[in-house]
């Protein structure tokens, strides 16, 4: 789901990929309310000089990968044995995305210096919205609430994404409301997203609002399969021989890919406040293009 809703950069073509992103916007003012210089006539005026400024934020391409061995008895004993390796490939796919949606949904072993996962930087740009589904603030009012602190941030909404309790609570919502699917508003239209991969924690946070289009992702390499026949695996923590495939007549698949993804978060009009100076708009601690229920 991340990458579905996330914005795919150009591939990679090393290991960094350098982003550009407004760190300050300018602050323009009337020119005749600036300052005369000193013994210029009062029609000359100085004008307003403010800055725009671009802070360096970078994607780098981190690699995701697993190794699975199968003993070439099985594969002969397995009708068909040719088809198991799509099926193979299928579950890798699975556990890939489950990966990469818990990393970057929940931080999950993130391997990218300065993301945390969209949940734990929302919280701590404070775009939290509390619901219990149970008492307290109805559902509908509680993504209402998230909406709005993507909004107030400079964003727009473009979906809200949750695990498979989330269209139970659209349901319940309909039924507090009295009102049919098709009358929820601009809330009911809002995309709504389910992550069957495994990898959203609905213990860690219902639903995420967001204005997806500022999760970009880039790869330096996509899934790979490479048929391994002759090597000797090891336990990566303590190093002891697991399997020699030659020896004990075995193969292993092994899956690679390598891919880097941010939230560059510029800064708004809306999300960002004046400096000290008050010569430019710089981001403000509380901007983030998502919210959390």
């Amino acid at each position: 789901k991340a990458l579905e809703l996330g914005r795919r950069l150009p591939d990679m073509r090393g290991k960094t990929y350098k982003l550009n992103v407004l760190s300050s916007l300018p602050v323009a003012g009337w020119v005749k309310n600036g300052t005369t210089p000193a013994g210029a006539a009062d029609e000359i005026k100085n004008k307003p000089i403010s800055d725009l400024a671009w802070q360096g934020k970078d994607l780098v391409a981190e690699e995701i990968a697993v190794i699975i061995p199968v003993s070439l008895n099985t594969l002969r004993d397995v009708e068909n044995y040719v088809d198991i390796v799509p099926e193979i490939t299928e579950q890798v796919v699975g556990a890939f995305q489950q990966v990469i949606d818990a990393t970057i949904f929940f931080g999950v072993g993130s391997p990218w210096a300065g993301f945390n996962g969209i949940v734990a930087d929302a919280t701590t740009a404070g775009a939290t919205v509390s619901w219990n589904g149970t008492s307290g603030v109805s559902f509908y009012n509680a993504v209402n609430d998230a909406m709005e602190k993507v909004e107030n941030s400079g964003f727009v909404p473009t979906a809200i994404l949750g695990g498979p309790s989330l269209n139970s609570a659209f349901r319940k919502t309909i039924t507090e409301l009295g009102v049919l699917a098709g009358d929820q508003g601009e809330i009911g239209a809002l995309p709504r997203h389910i992550d069957l991969t495994g990898g959203f924690n609905q213990s860690s946070a219902f639903a995420i609002v967001g204005d997806f289009r500022y999760l970009v992702y880039s790869f330096r390499e996509e899934m790979e399969m490479r048929l391994l026949e002759e090597a000797t695996l090891v336990d990566p923590s303590t190093g002891s021989t697991l399997y020699n495939l030659a020896q004990q007549d075995m193969v292993a698949f092994r899956f690679t890919m390598r891919l880097g993804a941010a939230i560059p978060n510029p800064v708004t009009r809306f999300g960002g406040q004046l400096n000290s100076g008050s010569t430019n708009i710089v981001a403000g601690a509380a901007a983030y293009p998502c919210a959390i229920i």
